[in-house]
């Protein structure tokens, strides 16, 4: 289990998900503003970072989801996989960058701007977990688009969802289900031009960050 947090720590970290989520907003505003995508954006840049309910989520998913994932159905069961395996990549990362921010002397409280954002992010190093969580976000953004556009899918989410309360797992679920929601408007054009962009945009981010990984 993750270790016990400070207050300080606890602000910090939440800090460094505001910093990435505004960056994501400044990053794909037009998808934030455009009617087919909003629900889609704010799925994947805002509701994936979000600290809301995080604990609950944390607990389920390390120490009930285990004894209860054989009884979902695959598509469900790996949906859910790749958010934990995102959620516990992305919180190491905002933890550590959280420590190194207090470091440098952040004082709860303190908006950090996006390039200070970019200079610790930079500075922490960790540059293939920075690729895997890169290649996990990639991966999920095309996976639940495919899930929302199967049309079976459609009569399998809100049995899923049931069978979720069942096993209590739930806030696991709802993730899920707000991301086949989220990508279910989008058309396969749109939803490519969104993809290619993030995969261009973000890959720029990382090896403006770390040029050994374009080698």
């Amino acid at each position: 289990m993750k270790e016990n947090m400070s207050f300080e720590l606890k602000a910090a970290r939440e800090e460094v998900v505001r910093a990435q989520v505004e960056r994501f907003q400044n990053f794909y505003s037009s998808y934030f503003n455009r009617k087919e995508t909003i629900a889609m954006a704010k799925f994947f840049f805002e509701t994936v970072y979000n600290l809301e309910g995080k604990e609950e989520w944390e607990t389920l998913a390390f120490n009930t989801y285990a004894k209860v994932k054989h009884m979902m159905k695959e598509g469900t069961r790996e949906s859910v996989e790749r958010l934990i395996e995102l959620n516990t990549i992305t919180d190491e990362l905002d933890i550590k960058l959280g420590k190194l921010l207090l470091e440098h002397g952040w004082k709860t409280g303190t908006k950090i701007t996006e390039e200070e954002y970019f200079e610790r992010f930079r500075e922490l190093g960790e540059s293939q977990s920075r690729k895997k969580q890169l290649e996990v976000v990639l991966f999920n953004l095309r996976k639940f688009y495919d899930l929302a556009h199967r049309p079976i899918n459609s009569y399998i989410m809100k049995p899923a969802a049931v069978m979720a309360r069942m096993l209590g797992v739930y806030p696991l679920f709802k993730k899920v289900e707000q991301g086949y929601y989220g990508t279910l408007p989008v058309s396969q054009e749109i939803f490519n031009s969104f993809f290619d962009e993030v995969e261009k945009r973000e890959w720029e981010f990382l090896f403006r960050a770390f040029p050994e990984l374009e080698k």
